[in-house]
């Protein structure tokens, strides 16, 4: 007779079922993700990132800057995409071209779960892959050219390539990390180069990747038993292999191939640089915010008359799942250490996140994607607890139903709201204005003999200017000042509507005579207000008056003759 505590009811699906649903989420994902990714302005972080990289792309020039724009691996992997797509300059990317890298990357997030069917349960993964699919944020992100995405994923390659390394191998032990026959010999070999290399692009990707290496190194001792088993002679040759190949990939970039050494001293004295800024000091302060702001912003968001936004199901899904591995219910025994683990790593996230004073809604994405591991847990565990087939009809069904809302809301914040304030995912995003200004200041440079190579200013203060250098790439004479410049003002200047008295002064008193040409403001088409910068952040446009007068005259020339 059997006794002792009996085992949840097997929930393995048919390999080709499994694989064919994978494959539909892989879709659904890609096609949230690809579909017009130049929908919407350039972020001031994205313009800063794109122009970075037009550097490495025209004059072969990285070097690394230990205060400000992250790590180098998003510069160095947005080159095949540009070389692909047979472009060499600046001027000839698209924000499809750059946006295209985190997109790959958010769908490729979504592959390594098929190497832990065995560890989670093909309901587990099958959840979690959906659920990673359709969460707004995740989408919204993957469609933002900065470095977050990159980290997320290559996190969670290294989680991936840690639980290979422990899987059984017919070993009396049961651990694969060292020893067996040559094939696993192989195998081992392969998944200890795979984890040192997504560490190293880890450290190659933000600074933070730090947070995520201590939350796993601190779940790794308490969850996954089998390192007990091994001992310091096999975890220390596993452990070193792991750190060269590590530290190989992280030297690399951070020197810029080798052509900057001091890039990797600056890898490491950068943490002196963003300790203080964990913790709200110096410019930062306008990212300084409350304890809760991250779990406002993803499971409960409703700014004003605005709709409300929620990603409450990945939340209560991921705590269904944390009880469960807590207590060890609705899981089989093999299922717990991997369950375990990601529990224990997602709370360290979200409490040390949570607790740093600086945040922005995309530093929220490591822990979000633990509380997706966790909720696809979750899923597979409430449906496997139902008592019998039709409850658990229904449970499938309300959570495909559930998964339904999240896609329609990661739908509107990426093709609707994009840029709406009301949006718990937009920060501080550039307007649609800004495009129109753009359009009209090329416009208006046609009426000029120079064309693009019509001198331009940008006066600004604080240099608060950005996207502006990444819409502004094709004039080849652009001036970028925090303050009124000295010599002769530009036939075109961009400036905000606090400086105009300043402006006035500029280009009426301060230039010498027969320098001083009278200026009008370029009105914004169909609307008498100032063009938006960002929400709240006005711009005017102004031109000299000769040069508005011929802009006029032409476009009156070209306007179609009436009937």
């Amino acid at each position: 007779m059997r006794t002792g505590r009996q085992e949840p009811a097997e929930d393995r699906l048919p390999a080709p079922f499994l694989f064919a649903l994978f494959l539909c989420v892989l879709a659904g994902a890609a096609g949230l993700r690809l579909a017009d990714l130049g929908n919407r302005p350039m972020h001031c972080d994205e313009a800063v990132h794109a122009i970075k990289f037009g550097r490495l792309l025209q004059e072969d020039d990285y070097v690394y800057n230990p205060r400000e724009y992250h790590g180098p691996s998003l510069n160095y992997l947005t080159l095949p995409i540009a070389y692909l797509a047979d472009k060499r300059q600046l001027t000839e990317i698209s924000e499809t071209h750059l946006r295209l890298l985190p997109a790959i990357f958010g769908i490729a997030l979504i592959g390594p779960l098929w190497l832990l069917r065995d560890e989670l349960g093909h309901a587990a993964v099958f959840w979690a892959a959906l659920l990673t699919a359709v969460s707004p944020a995740m989408v919204f992100f993957s469609r933002y050219y900065i470095h977050e995405m990159l980290l997320v994923c290559f996190t969670f390659g290294a989680i991936v390539a840690f639980w290979r390394l422990l899987r059984p191998s017919g070993d009396e032990d049961g651990v694969s990390t060292t020893g067996g026959s040559g094939p696993n010999r192989l195998s081992t070999g392969f998944w200890l180069v795979v984890l040192g290399v997504c560490i190293g692009m880890m450290h190659t990707s933000k600074e933070t990747c730090v947070i995520a290496l201590f939350a796993m190194v601190v779940a790794a001792p308490l969850t996954a038993t089998r390192l007990w088993r091994l001992g310091s002679k096999r975890l220390l040759p596993a452990a070193l292999i792991v750190a060269i190949v590590a530290a190989g990939v992280s030297m690399l970039l951070f020197s810029s191939l080798l052509r900057n050494p001091g890039g990797i001293v600056d890898s490491v004295t950068t943490y002196f640089v963003y300790l203080g800024r964990s913790s709200g000091e110096g410019s930062v302060g306008r990212h300084v915010y409350p304890w809760n702001y991250y779990l406002e912003h993803l499971f409960w968001f409703q700014r004003g008359e605005g709709p409300l936004w929620t990603e409450l199901t990945i939340g209560v899904l991921a705590l269904v799942g944390l009880a469960a591995t807590a207590l060890g219910k609705g899981l089989k025994p093999s299922q717990v250490p991997l369950a375990r683990f990601l529990g224990v790593y997602t709370v360290l996230m979200t409490l040390i996140y949570s607790a740093m004073p600086y945040k922005t809604p995309w530093c929220a994405l490591g822990f979000l994607h633990g509380m997706i591991l966790l909720g696809g847990i979750g899923a597979a565990v409430l449906v496997r607890l139902m008592p019998h087939g039709a409850l658990k009809a229904a449970a499938v069904v309300l959570l495909l139903a559930a998964a339904g809302h999240l896609g329609r809301q990661a739908y509107r914040a990426s093709f609707v709201a994009y840029e709406d304030p009301y949006n718990p995912y937009v920060y501080a995003h550039t307007t649609s204005d800004v495009l129109d200004l753009v359009r009209r200041a090329e416009q208006i440079a046609t009426a000029h003999p120079d064309g693009c190579a019509m001198h331009v200013q940008v006066i600004s203060p604080d240099a608060d200017h950005w996207p502006l250098p990444w819409y502004l790439r094709h004039f080849t004479r652009v001036g970028w000042y925090s303050q009124m410049p000295e010599g002769p003002s530009a036939p075109l200047i961009i400036s905000p509507p606090c400086l105009e008295a300043q402006l006035t002064d500029y280009v009426l008193v301060r230039q010498p005579p027969g320098q001083r040409y009278l200026y009008v403001p370029v009105p914004p088409e169909g609307q008498d207000e100032d063009w938006q910068l960002r929400p709240g952040v006005p711009l005017r446009m102004y031109t000299r008056l000769s040069l508005w007068d011929a802009f006029s005259a032409g476009r009156e020339l070209n306007a179609p003759a009436g009937p």
